[in-house]
């Protein structure tokens, strides 16, 4: 007999191939989850050619009166620098501005810090086009213009910036 006019093997003697066996099982765990009832209700009527489905939103827990949950600011830290501007001693005080660019506010805080020391003196941010400036902050140093260090911070509701160490140079 050839193969083609032979008899077909009963379902119960057939082998499936073992890679069929996930692909086969997927659309049965899909089903599964049509036939869970919604919001664990009991469903009564049978299928019908007009069935639907209403979803009852999911019921938000509330939190005690008692409880003080604090929010979170949402700060975005900025990704550039803050410019120097000028830097210079002038009758023993040190005087920096600087700016901020790509980012326009008023409602932050330029901080000078002088390096190595807990000293630091702050002035508001003055939004302008595109920039935030910090306009001259001042505070008294000792000693000779290159050993002082100091750095320039930024901070508001949604940015902050940082400078890199700087100097003051020699006027030439």
């Amino acid at each position: 007999m050839s193969p083609l006019n032979a008899a077909p093997r009963p379902l119960s003697t057939r082998r499936m191939p073992l890679w069929l066996l996930p692909v086969a099982a997927v659309p049965l765990l899909m089903l599964v989850g049509c036939a869970t009832p919604v919001g664990g209700a009991a469903s009564t009527a049978g299928p019908s050619a007009s069935a639907s489905v209403s979803l009852s939103p999911t019921p938000t827990p509330t939190e005690s009166p008692d409880a003080t949950v604090a929010p979170s600011p949402t700060v975005t830290a900025f990704t550039g620098d803050v410019l120097i501007v000028t830097s210079e001693v002038l009758d023993g005080q040190l005087q920096v501005t600087a700016m901020v660019p790509a980012v326009s506010e008023g409602d932050g805080t330029c901080v000078l810090e002088l390096v190595g020391t807990d000293r630091t003196v702050s002035v508001t941010g003055a939004e302008g086009n595109d920039v935030t400036y910090c306009g001259v902050m001042s505070m008294p140093v000792d000693g000779a213009m290159s050993d002082v260090q100091f750095r320039v911070r930024y901070d508001s509701p949604s940015t902050r910036a940082e400078s890199a160490v700087s100097t003051v140079e020699p006027a030439p």
